[in-house]
């Protein structure tokens, strides 16, 4: 009898963990649910093959102890995310070592890495970025991490699969770190003060080329790219499959919320977001919406990118190439003006905006 595919994913309450975890119970996987709350998902989903474990991944022992009884588990989707990469590699570290001697039919690592990998945080880089560039000296916030898991596989029967998405956006229930939970939030605000939609960066950054990625067809990439067998030790950039500008997209993100499109050199968002505070107090008070830890949004509007660079600032191109994901197989494809439109549509639903 077959093995069953029984996914451990680490960091299921996150904007990437959890729409991962609702797209594997759609496709009859069991899951297995690391993080410290049990993860929101969509009404409707059937949780009957849902396990939630709220093991702490810094504790090495506590997650040996956790994850002893796993013996099912044939794949790892590492979705946990930490600014610091001494963090983050422990965290995997402790991973591993609890999850591969109790597993015998562990099948694949999964690793969630980014654009950082080509040093997109540091400055203008070689673009498209493709998987065959070169490591960047002083940008190791993946390297270790992919390092330790090449090390950990050398000779063994499963593989490991690095995905390598950009600003990624989706819903996950609390969880703030995506940019469209925070342009939508912004927009929102621009309403309530009577104003345009202008864009809050310069006409640089404005017109530079940009690319997203959906938080579900990333779900689908990377189930798609851990289960097929010629992708095995390999990593792939994943994004919407179109490359904008925010000068070609605003227009469209404005008429959503009925707003005028305004260009650029409006309020940069940090600025902005710690200056209406109350505006946004006064939102969720007469709207009845959501609990939201708004202080966080400003935070991650910078982040550990930093001026010019940061999320919402930058001035050169931003982009990955797909070619390698294509010929291995992948076609999928989201339309980024869709995306958004149809996010901002679910964060009025769930009554996170109004």
């Amino acid at each position: 009898m077959a093995q069953r595919a029984t996914a451990l994913v680490i960091g299921a309450s996150g904007v990437t963990g959890t729409p991962l975890t609702e797209q594997l119970i759609d496709a009859q996987w069991r899951v297995v649910a690391v993080s410290r709350r049990v993860p929101e998902l969509r009404s409707g989903i059937d949780i009957t093959n849902l396990q939630h474990l709220p093991v702490d991944l810094a504790d090495a022992q506590a997650t040996c102890t956790a994850f002893a009884p796993l013996a099912e588990v044939t794949h790892v989707f590492y979705c946990a995310n930490d600014p610091r990469p001494d963090t983050r590699l422990r965290l995997l570290s402790n991973v591993l070592t609890a999850i591969e001697p109790v597993a015998p039919h562990l099948s694949n690592v999964n690793l969630m890495q980014g654009t950082k990998y080509y040093g997109c945080h540091l400055g203008p880089f070689s673009i498209p970025a493709r998987e065959t560039d070169p490591r960047i000296p002083g940008a190791d916030f993946y390297y270790s991490e992919e390092d330790f898991v090449r090390i950990c596989q050398y000779g063994k029967r499963w593989t490991w699969t690095a995905v390598r998405p950009h600003a990624v956006c989706g819903y996950a229930a609390g969880n703030p770190m995506n940019l469209a939970v925070v342009l939508a939030i912004y927009a929102a605000i621009c309403k309530a003060l009577g104003r345009a939609l202008g864009f809050p960066a310069s006409e640089a950054c404005f017109t530079a080329r940009f690319n997203v990625m959906d938080a579900n067809l990333l779900a689908r990439a990377i189930i798609w790219c851990s289960s097929t067998s010629k992708c095995g030790n390999q990593a792939f950039n994943v994004n919407n499959g179109d490359v904008f500008s925010w000068r070609d997209l605003w227009p469209q993100l404005a008429a959503f919320f009925e707003l005028e499109s305004a260009g650029s050199g409006a309020q940069p968002l940090a600025e902005f977001f710690t200056t209406h505070e109350q505006t946004w107090r006064m939102l969720v008070e007469r709207h009845g919406l959501r609990a939201f830890p708004y202080q966080r949004v400003a935070q991650w509007v910078q982040g550990d990118y930093r001026f010019p660079n940061s999320r919402l600032a930058c001035e050169y191109d931003v982009n990955a190439d797909l070619s390698k994901l294509r010929a291995h197989g992948f076609r999928e494809r989201v339309d980024s003006a869709q995306m958004f439109t149809r996010l901002f549509a679910r964060l009025r639903q769930e009554r996170v905006i109004p």
